[in-house]
């Protein structure tokens, strides 16, 4: 639901420093990459194509001169071009003879509401001649519409041995499907008469209805009593068990087969004669990878969910997932040269084996988190809330640094949109995939919340990511987006219809489809609602949902609605975000509306062709705009006349949401594929057409609060400098060149300069807090000499909300600390609390603010414990 193409085949020269582009530009999905050991630019690309629609590229291409020109040696079938939806998705060369290659083409089609995971062109190709010709191996290897995805490895010691796995997905025998436990199963019903549902025990039936999220009034006696009487018959129940979620893991197909050829692939067997259960469940678009080890033809590990090894050549298999090893695996190095290390790749991360998988290290320090989802609360410092793909639900200070400060896991699955109760900022709303929500309450107790059909009505359709919001006017209202529109006036604990279903499409398969996917409350106005879906639909309703008026007209047909955002600023106004990533249409979708929806204009103009994930209006400055597309993210200084992308800091990535703290004014961004990112939002509230008229203008700048310990600070070499204390300084330049910051005390003595060099906008610079000794040392003998005036320099306005800006924090007593001293005991020279001035100056402009350094808390002096008698009862 989230795999993102390429642009095509970039080489690099220099290990990666540079890279550049060397064509095949619309291959979209490239399954894998092999170079010829024998000549660099002889190179392999199997490509798999585009995911949503047919055409493009697709089929094994080879380059002979790197990179400059293309040619497609294989494609999977005889479909004429622009119609076929089979590519190749992986591919290996014999490593005793590299003109010997073995390609695995996959058919399979993609919609919004579908997946066909094989096809009759998917199988394994070979060629002895260097990619000049191929034919189809046979010999006993499956064939036909249910073949799905196959993953190839050749043995480095044995290369005449050549292993397949193949997601068959044909259906298994009755007799072999897992009924699960229970005497009661959603599997065991399907074949269940009303005599023998009947003659069973009702605490089995009540596990039953708990078991599969029935609706909450339901219980065993009421159940037996309906089906009993035929107000429900069996037929209607098991419509009740069609659960897009268990779907994902109850699956009566053959699944993950793993296939040996013994003779470079004249003839094939399958390694086990029984199933291999529990793993990869109906999925090989996500795995399909094996692999052998280099010095054993025998020692093979498939990948999936979990990671499996085989000692025997695949007769039979254990696990090798390990203790604390995340369960999703998509990639594997074997050391060719140690092959018991072994690194694997997985929705976790990295972990590295060095007894061949018995044992396993984490390596999870890469940035590389995959956020659907962001959201924050009011405390202070404010907590961060995301939603990961497969990692769960994680919070955070907003203050935590990476790698250092532990985020802390509060839900599982694939984590979806959280909100927080501003009231407490302890009870969370919270889900994961195809809307299964709970709330967390202050005290930690969890319970589970979410509308469900009641039996007999037709089965309620929840979304990959189905969207809750809780409303700023009552934080007891809760809205809940399924293919309806609910509301919970009880925190959740009871639910009602508020809208009629808002979708359209008749379209169904085995993904759920026509269901809400963006939610909005006015801040201006309860009971203000907007609701829109995976199908194109847009609903307005100013009357707490009692009447809804489709307003899609004039909007893109069939596409995805990624956001619906109601104006903080403007009761009728809101703005809106269509995504066309399920066709493969990279057309950037961005509206607002002045009057509820009656007419929509655009705003995409000026955006690069990027599907759009998600639009945020910025609370302080009603000019400003956020938007997060599948490669970054922009910001609008004009409400969506021009846009501008943000800093070099935020990488090209997915971004799929974004939050604006209203307190702190900062913009927090989830990105897919590169963890989280806050973004001073201040300079860009602030940047307003006076302030770019101006050649140089500083913004106001966070207090500092000191820390005793800064003066005793080690090496480097006993500490991680992400734990050095700095301070960001936001400042605008309308050129480029050098300029001079300057700081000084009260009293105004400068103690540091420093030359920076400044681009035209804003600019951010990272100061160490460390003090220019020279300097510092003589405005010390200054302030000794001469007492500070009362009257200092006034301060400049502090950051904040507009209405708090000038308000001065309290904290501690102001402490001067004679830097003298620092450099008597060869200590670095920090900043000490106090008020001091930050001006930077150009040849021709200069522009200046104040900023605080608290002091820290008082010492408070030790207590000790009154002296303990022997033998002392403590009553």
């Amino acid at each position: 639901r989230s795999s993102y193409g390429g642009y095509g085949v970039f080489r690099s020269d220099d290990r990666g420093a540079t890279w550049r582009h060397v064509g095949l530009g619309e291959s979209d999905r490239i399954g894998r990459i092999r170079v010829d050991p024998r000549d660099s630019q002889r190179v392999y690309v199997a490509v798999l194509g585009k995911l949503y629609t047919p055409g493009g590229e697709r089929g094994v291409y080879r380059t002979l001169d790197g990179g400059a020109t293309w040619q497609r040696v294989l494609t999977a079938d005889n479909t004429a071009d622009g119609e076929t939806f089979a590519g190749f998705v992986d591919l290996v060369l014999d490593p005793a003879n590299p003109d010997v290659l073995y390609a695995a083409g996959w058919e399979r089609s993609r919609r919004p509401w579908d997946f066909v995971e094989g096809g009759a062109a998917s199988g394994v190709w070979k060629s002895t001649n260097g990619g000049d010709s191929w034919v189809k191996l046979g010999g006993g290897l499956p064939q036909g519409e249910h073949v799905g995805r196959i993953g190839l490895a050749v043995s480095a010691s044995q290369p005449r041995t050549v292993y397949a796995s193949i997601d068959n997905q044909e259906l298994l025998p009755e007799e072999q499907w897992d009924l699960g436990d229970g005497a009661i199963t959603a599997k065991r019903l399907r074949t269940m008469t009303k005599d023998e549902f009947l003659d069973q025990d009702p605490e089995e039936i009540e596990d039953f209805i708990r078991g599969n999220d029935l609706d909450t009034s339901l219980d065993a006696a009421k159940l037996i009593a309906m089906i009993e009487s035929d107000e429900l018959t069996l037929e209607q129940l098991r419509d009740e068990l069609d659960d897009a979620n268990a779907n994902l893991f109850s699956t009566d197909i053959k699944g993950i087969e793993v296939w040996r050829s013994d003779d470079a692939g004249a003839t094939w067997r399958r390694t086990h004669d029984e199933p291999i259960r529990e793993v990869v469940y109906t999925y090989g678009y996500y795995f399909g990878q094996v692999r052998v080890a280099p010095d054993d033809p025998d020692r093979i590990y498939v990948l999936g969910v979990p990671l499996i090894t085989s000692h025997d050549g695949g007769k039979t298999f254990l696990p090798a997932n390990g203790r604390g090893v995340h369960v999703d695996h998509q990639a594997m190095w074997i050391d060719p040269n140690f092959s018991d290390r072994v690194i694997t790749g997985n929705d976790g991360g990295l972990d590295v084996s060095y007894d061949g998988g018995i044992s396993w290290l984490k390596l999870d320090r890469q940035p590389v988190g995959q956020f659907y989802t962001v959201e924050v609360d009011m405390a202070d410092p404010y907590n961060v809330y995301g939603g990961l793909q497969d990692n769960g639900v994680l919070t955070g200070s907003s203050r935590s640094r990476p790698g250092i400060d532990a985020w802390r896991r509060i839900g599982g699955g694939d984590g979806m949109y959280i909100q927080v109760d501003p009231r407490d900022n302890a009870t969370i709303y919270l889900g994961l995939q195809f809307g299964y929500y709970g709330r967390i309450d202050a005290d930690g107790s969890r319970s589970p919340t979410r509308p469900r059909d009641l039996l007999g009505e037709p089965a309620l359709r929840y979304n990959w990511a189905s969207p809750i919001l809780l409303s700023e006017h009552n934080h007891d209202t809760l809205y809940f987006g399924a293919n309806h529109l609910y509301r919970s006036l009880d925190r959740g604990e009871t639910w009602a219809a508020i809208s009629p279903d808002l979708s359209r499409s008749p379209n169904r398969g085995d993904v759920p489809f026509g269901t809400l996917t963006s939610i909005s409350e006015s801040p201006l106005e309860f009971g203000l609602l907007w609701a829109a879906t995976d199908d194109g639909q847009v609903h307005v309703s100013d009357d707490g949902g009692r009447e809804w008026r489709d307003v899609a007209a004039g909007l893109p047909k069939d596409r995805w609605v990624t956001r619906v955002e109601a104006s903080h600023h403007e009761r009728d106004r809101a703005y809106l975000s269509l995504n066309g990533y399920r066709d493969d249409d990279v057309t950037a979708y961005l509206y607002v509306t002045e009057d509820l929806g009656a007419s929509w204009t655009s705003l995409a103009a000026g955006l690069p062709a990027e599907p759009v994930n998600v639009v945020k209006e910025d609370p302080v400055n009603p000019e400003v705009l956020y938007v997060g597309t599948d490669r970054g993210a922009y910001a609008s200084l004009d409400r969506g006349k021009t846009w501008q992308s943000l800093p070099a800091e935020m990488p090209n990535v997915p971004v799929h949401d974004l939050v604006v703290h209203p307190r702190e004014r900062e913009l927090v961004a989830g990105t897919h594929g590169r963890s989280m990112f806050i973004l001073d939002a201040l300079p860009i509230q602030e940047l307003t057409p006076e302030v770019r008229s101006e050649p140089l203008h500083v913004f106001p700048v966070d207090p500092v609060s000191y820390q005793r310990g800064w003066r005793s600070r080690r090496s480097a070499w006993f500490h991680d400098p992400i734990d050095d204390p700095s301070l960001s300084i936001p400042f605008w330049s309308a050129d480029e060149g050098r300029i001079t910051l300057l700081i000084e005390d009260e009293a105004g003595h400068a103690v540091q300069r420093l030359e920076l060099e400044a681009s035209p906008g804003i600019n951010a610079f990272e100061w160490d807090l460390l003090l220019d000794e020279e300097l510092a040392l003589m405005a010390e003998k200054a302030r000794l000499e001469q007492p500070a005036e009362d009257d200092a320099k006034p301060r400049k306005k502090k950051r904040g909300k507009p209405e708090e800006a000038e308000a001065k924090p309290e904290r501690g007593t102001r402490a001067k600390q004679p830097w003298s001293e620092a450099k008597r005991l060869g200590r670095p020279l920090y900043i000490t609390p106090g008020t001091y001035t930050l001006e930077i100056r150009s040849a021709t402009a200069e522009a200046e603010t104040s900023f605080e350094v608290e002091a820290p808390e008082p010492r408070q002096p030790r207590m000790d414990p009154p002296p303990r008698i022997r033998g002392q009862r403590d009553d």
